[in-house]
């Protein structure tokens, strides 16, 4: 039964896929969606994706060996970071018509080099180590659904993603996103009320959920998670690629805080649950899979089937993303900024296609030698937290931020990680909660990025055309000031 409802949802999932082919005709169409995204397909998206069913199932995890608000500190990081991002660099970059994240970094600065730079380690991050976490958790549905070795369900999972992404590019996952995005929230939904009802006083327990911890050194542990997610998600390139593709930038600000709030308020559910099944499956050395394992054994199959479907969706949504954001950075910031800028459109689709491809190989392959899911993708959150962050979200309030000075603060920031990741970071003995905290690298690092940055930019001085671009950034386009004027005759 669950087998059959799969492959019915899958026939609904690549009816929608190919709704996207037919609005592709070119490079943007599949990257961007020409710039047309409207507000429902934009917001669903973005909750999905906030939802990502491997991030989620990583957060159980969670909440299973560590306590409830360490459950919460992924989904409630997810949550906040794209709160943040619509209050800073989401209308910018719309502005400036930017393609991808590593654009904003290109066009604000005048720099195409540095958008390169910048797009590049999106790259690798999102298209290669979080794209690889994805692959681990749609491969752990796949592997539930068929009862296949994890592989095998891995290389199921990037064929079933790679033939849809292909298809329709952001279109096709937006237009998807629509039904993976309001299934799945139901079936969480779900998931928590009959846990909820049938626990017999194994969850809320107060030491599991204690308040006070969190503001003593014993709460490193939760803020350690959730700030990676709340500060250095903000640059996520899989988000950034949906917000590139909407109408307008009110329209990707006002989907970025809806799907915010949607995730914020389950974000507790994962501790929830977590602790719920320290008593239903006692002794686990992995919990990751214990919510798939959970429906099938306790549901009805046509529930569990709809569920895990829409889970393996929700999860291919977000991956098709991670690849679309790689892809948009090298056919934009790598192919037509410095190889061919007019291309031939045929050719430049086919090449974009096969950039699909190439990513989705490399994070199978990363999938299969970690088969983890929250270790690849924190360390895709660390890269970019000790890099982009900063460059992205001080320069729309500030035009003192100069090119030189985003230079360095990258390159700093990644060049501490690496060295403290090795061999630690470099302050003496032991103290409270922040002093815990910057014993992290990634912590460490940031701060080092920041003072760098802000620094270098007092004894430089922006460019012309950046100071240009500023203008731009922080001016509210056409479409917005014609949305404006209604709101105040209304």
């Amino acid at each position: 039964m669950i087998i059959s409802i799969f492959i019915i949802f899958m026939i609904a999932i690549y009816y929608l896929g190919f709704k996207g082919y037919k609005r592709v005709n070119s490079a943007e169409d599949l990257i961007i969606a020409n710039w047309d995204l409207p507000l429902p397909l934009v917001t669903w998206s973005l909750t999905a994706a906030l939802l990502a069913a491997p991030f989620y199932l990583g957060a159980i995890d969670s909440g299973y060996f560590l306590g409830g608000w360490e459950a919460f500190a992924t989904m409630g990081g997810l949550g906040t970071c794209m709160i943040i991002g619509a209050f800073t660099w989401v209308k910018p970059l719309r502005r400036l018509k930017g393609w991808t994240i590593g654009d904003y970094y290109g066009l604000r600065f005048a720099d195409k080099k540095l958008g390169a730079f910048a797009g590049t380690i999106t790259i690798i991050a999102f298209g290669f180590f979080n794209a690889g976490a994805l692959t681990v958790g749609g491969a752990l549905i796949i592997e539930t659904i068929f009862n296949i070795p994890l592989w095998a369900a891995a290389i199921i999972f990037v064929i079933l993603t790679l033939v849809y992404c292909i298809m329709g590019g952001l279109w096709s996952l937006a237009y998807a996103d629509i039904l993976n995005g309001i299934i799945s929230v139901i079936g969480i939904i779900a998931v928590t009320v009959v846990i909820a009802v049938t626990s017999d006083g194994t969850i809320f327990n107060p030491e599991w959920w204690d308040p006070n911890k969190l503001f003593q050194k014993a709460g490193a542990e939760f803020w350690s998670l959730f700030l990676v997610l709340a500060i250095g998600d903000i640059a996520a390139a899989d988000l950034g690629q949906r917000v590139c593709g909407a109408k307008s930038p009110k329209v990707a600000s006002k989907s970025m805080i809806i799907a915010g709030i949607v995730v914020l308020l389950i974000a507790w559910t994962p501790g929830m649950i977590g602790e719920a099944f320290r008593t239903i499956f006692p002794g686990v050395d992995n919990a990751e899979p214990l919510l798939l394992t959970y429906t099938v054994t306790y549901w009805h199959p046509i529930f569990a089937g709809l569920f895990l479907t829409a889970m393996a969706g929700m999860a291919m949504s977000t991956l098709a993303a991670c690849y679309m954001a790689a892809v948009g950075v090298f056919t934009k910031n790598i192919y037509l900024d410095f190889i061919d800028s007019k291309p031939k459109q045929d050719r430049f689709l086919l090449i974009s296609r096969i950039a699909i491809v190439v990513c989705g190989l490399v994070a199978l392959v990363l999938s299969i030698a970690f088969e983890e899911i929250l270790s690849l993708a924190y360390l895709a959150w660390d890269i970019i937290l000790v890099t982009l962050i900063w460059p992205l979200v001080i320069p729309p309030f500030w035009k003192g931020v100069t090119g030189k000075a985003v230079w360095w603060s990258i390159g700093v920031g990644l060049v501490v990680y690496l060295a403290t990741t090795m061999f630690g970071v470099p302050l003496p003995g032991e103290g409270g909660l922040i002093w815990t905290l910057l014993q992290v690298p990634g912590f460490f690092s940031f701060l080092i990025s920041g003072i760098v940055m802000f620094a270098v930019s007092f004894v430089t001085t922006p460019s012309e055309a950046a100071l240009e671009a500023h203008k731009v950034e922080t001016t509210p386009s056409n479409d917005e000031n014609v949305s404006l004027t209604h709101e105040q005759n209304a």
